[in-house]
């Protein structure tokens, strides 16, 4: 059996850029609105790269802030799934642009990539609108 090094607190696992594919309004009130993101791209790792598809559910306040919550799909290039629920917050920083940051937790059932089992991820993003444009990246917790 292999044994794996422990990874440090801060590393940086992996890196998304991403792309808008779809977006839905789901409720508007006068405080805030309820939003749903699809997002599709590439991840990139010193452990995997592959294909990384998100949905993220929003909650866009009037003030600029938001929180969401968002289910993740990565598929490695060896044929590997990595799934991974996130919560977060964030805030606007621009006409078109936003960051964040929030943590996630993975799983999968790859026997090479089990050190991700339950690990806890600290995640920073921006986004931008006009583009349509994420990145994204897991940090080591």
């Amino acid at each position: 059996m292999q044994v794996q090094k422990p990874i440090e607190r801060g590393t940086l696992l992996s890196e998304v850029r991403a792309k808008v594919t779809t977006e839905t309004i789901k409720e508007i009130t006068p405080f805030a609105i309820r939003a749903e993101v699809n997002y599709a791209g590439e991840v990139a790792g010193a452990s995997y790269s592959g294909r990384h598809v998100e949905t993220v559910s929003l909650l866009l306040r009037t003030d600029g802030t938001y929180d969401g919550d968002a289910k993740i799909l990565q598929s490695t290039n060896d044929g590997d799934v990595i799934v991974g629920t996130l919560h977060g917050v964030g805030r606007v920083t621009g006409p078109t642009t936003s960051k964040g940051e929030g943590e996630v937790i993975f799983v999968t059932q790859s026997p090479k990539l089990s050190w991700m089992n339950n690990r806890k991820c600290r995640v920073e993003w921006t986004t931008d609108s006009a583009t349509g444009e994420l990145d994204k990246k897991f940090f080591a917790l």
